[in-house]
């Protein structure tokens, strides 16, 4: 591939994940599910940005889940999901920085186990995994942090048991969205990179 057609490749695919990002974050149930009312939707919006780290690489994945951030900061001021939600996403720290480093931790994960012994499938999924768990840490810990005492009141739960409780909220979440991760990342990425290698 030259690099004119790089270029333009990147430049393409980043446009239509930036817009599947929009799709993903404005029509209802599709880029946040939610199973069941008054508790944290189910995320499916991870898979654009984790998706695009790997085929495009850890710049192109942190810029996406930049995207993203910035779309979930715009969303907790115009149609928040649940209490929770208007609280801590309408700090910039949280709502971007753990999203931001989803991107980013995904397309560093791929790229250097793809340089090991691990299976490009097997990369993929990896790399599906840490970086829907990295979002979900970092923006458990991040409440933790900055919000705790409210946090806490809305779980009806002390502060110091704040984390314990919020894991248990989202476990299920969490482990649906890394197991979601790990089957799509794969199924979809390899065959942009293939096509990728043809241009």
């Amino acid at each position: 591939m030259t690099h004119k057609n790089s270029s333009a490749y990147t430049i393409s695919i980043m446009a239509i994940l930036t817009a599947f990002l929009i799709i993903q974050s404005f029509i209802p149930m599709v880029g946040y599910i939610n199973i069941i009312p008054g508790l944290p939707a189910v995320t499916t919006i991870h898979l654009t940005v984790i998706i695009g780290a790997v085929i495009l690489g850890t710049r192109q994945g942190a810029i996406l889940g930049l995207i993203w951030g910035l779309i979930s900061l715009f969303r907790a001021y115009t149609s928040p999901g649940d209490p929770l939600s208007l609280l801590i996403f309408q700090n910039p720290i949280i709502a971007i920085l753990p999203r931001l480093m989803a991107g980013m931790i995904a397309g560093f994960t791929f790229q250097h186990l793809y340089q090991t012994k691990i299976r490009k499938t097997g990369a993929m999924a990896l790399a599906g995994i840490f970086g829907a768990l990295i979002n979900t840490i970092l923006v458990i810990g991040l409440t933790r942090v900055l919000y705790g005492h409210q946090a806490a009141g809305m779980y009806h739960t002390d502060p110091t048991h704040l984390i314990i409780v919020m894991l248990g909220v989202v476990a299920l979440n969490a482990v649906m969205e890394a197991t979601l991760a790990a089957v799509v990342t794969p199924l979809v990425a390899t065959p942009l990179m293939r096509f990728k290698r043809t241009q």
